[in-house]
């Protein structure tokens, strides 16, 4: 499994979704919630970075536009 701070932004929504999905769907014995609620904080982190970065980058480009 690639590590947390090379997953792609879809690959992070998706993993983050289905832990989602379970979570929600399922009943599964505390430890396991509580495990998988800490997984999908960590992608719901590598989802907002990406976000945040694409955000910046839209910035800097309509900065650029801008000032043409």
């Amino acid at each position: 499994m690639a590590e947390m701070s090379e997953l792609a932004f879809e690959e992070a929504m998706g993993r983050l979704e289905t832990i989602s999905e379970r979570l929600s769907s399922e009943s599964i014995p505390l430890d396991e919630a509580i495990s998988l609620y800490e997984q999908g904080v960590e992608y719901y982190t590598v989802c907002k970075a990406r976000l945040d970065d694409a955000g910046r980058r839209i910035q800097i480009i309509e900065k650029s536009i801008i000032t043409e």
